[in-house]
């Protein structure tokens, strides 16, 4: 038998691929504990293991089927498990690549899509004879969602808002774009294949078709460094933002205008300017308002000293109690503005409403009964620092 060089390559593809997404887990479990509270890491880190299982399943598919391997012939149940598990596994990673994005983008995710994805993927192999059937021609089944999960994602990170573009969402969108279309041209051509096309004995389309697994390979490895990229300019971020409020502390004194002198929480000029804000700037979030509902009646019945104490009461136990990157500010006569980056808003308003209940009522001399903050929460998301005050004014007018 004529030893051929290209045929060597083409064999070597699926298992080039399964080493480099073997690397790709391996980094991104690495960095796992740098994933704290990111979702959107751990997501995919899930989908690069399934990548990885569903890429093993095939190698061993490969064998079942091919003539010269020791464990030819197979069953037909084996060979088909082994096929549909192929499938299966891929399709799920696809699912997990989405529901990535969607945590990444908007904070939100699509559970049914998950769990339905292996189902659907194990049971459209039914369409394939897998008794024969090479490992390329399983693309026929995933490729179509190959295809829109790659399109999606290089259209979530185009058109995330200004605020959000850098050099990890740039490359995340070309590389993804890049699997787009290397994945329609490979599942063109095995269609074409398949249908005994006279244009797939073309040289350019066998060399595309031998060595579609070393492109896809690489547009693989681009998109993982992508999504670390992604995952480190977050922290940066987050280191940003502690740099930022460590600075804000220490100016406090030469920044008194923009601080409320009752509650000494940042004000609204300090919103209208920004401050505080950089980590919030750079992420989706949540805008939540406070109004105090009853601090107007207290200040009329009591006294508004009273009143205003008991505001007091409840901003030192919401700025106590948010996360790390989360700002109160002092909105109004009877309202506190809280910004959360990264929370969804019903997320942000069941938080906002907890620290509210679980404020202490207010003791006062000569009164026997202890005053309990009433409040009433309204929230807007926004999708990046462009839609902060919008948010904050659709927030004031509910």
């Amino acid at each position: 038998m004529t030893f051929s060089p290209n045929l060597y390559l083409a064999a070597l593809g699926p298992m080039s691929e399964l080493l480099g997404i073997g690397i790709i887990v391996a980094v991104f479990a690495l960095l796992r504990a740098q994933a704290d509270r990111r979702t959107y890491f751990r997501t995919w880190e899930m989908s690069w293991v399934f990548f990885a299982v569903a890429l093993t399943t095939g190698l061993f598919y490969e064998r079942f089927i091919d003539p010269e391997s020791v464990f030819f012939p197979a069953g037909a149940a084996t060979t088909f498990l082994s096929a549909a598990m192929h499938v299966g596994f891929r399709t799920l990673a696809l699912a997990l690549v989405i529901a990535g994005i969607q945590s990444f983008v908007r904070g939100t995710s699509w559970p049914l899509l998950s769990k339905l994805a292996f189902p659907i993927g194990f049971g459209l192999t039914w369409l394939l004879d897998t008794s024969k059937a090479p490992l390329s021609t399983l693309m026929l089944v995933y490729g179509p969602f190959a295809i829109a999960t790659y399109g999606y994602a290089a259209f979530a990170f185009k058109s995330l808002p200004r605020s959000r573009h850098s050099t990890g969402t740039r490359f995340a969108m070309l590389f993804a774009a890049g699997l787009t279309v290397n994945t329609i041209g490979l599942t063109a051509f095995y269609l074409l294949q398949k249908a005994s096309s006279p244009l797939t004995i073309e040289p350019w389309a066998v060399r595309f078709g031998r060595y579609g697994f070393y492109s896809d390979l690489l547009l693989q490895l681009g998109l993982a460094w992508a999504m670390v990229r992604l995952l480190l300019e977050d922290g940066r971020h987050e280191n940003d933002d502690t740099r930022a409020q460590v600075r804000l502390i220490q100016d406090r004194e030469s920044m008194a205008d923009l601080y409320d002198p009752k509650t000494r929480l940042l004000g609204r000029r300090a919103f209208d300017a920004q401050v505080g804000l950089d980590f919030a700037r750079a992420s989706f979030g949540s805008v939540a308002r406070l109004h105090i509902t009853n601090y107007r009646r207290i200040a009329t019945d009591h006294n508004p000293s009273v009143a205003e104490a008991m505001l007091t009461q409840v901003a030192g136990v919401i700025e106590g109690s948010v996360r790390e990157h989360d700002r109160v500010f002092r909105w109004g006569d009877d309202e506190l503005l809280v910004v959360m980056p990264r929370a969804i808003a019903g997320v942000a308003r069941a938080r906002v409403e907890s620290l509210l209940a679980r404020t202490a009522p207010l003791t006062v001399s000569g009164i026997r009964e202890g005053l309990r903050a009433e409040g009433a929460v309204s929230v807007e998301g926004y999708r990046g620092g462009e839609g902060l005050a919008e948010a904050a004014t659709a927030v004031s007018r509910a």
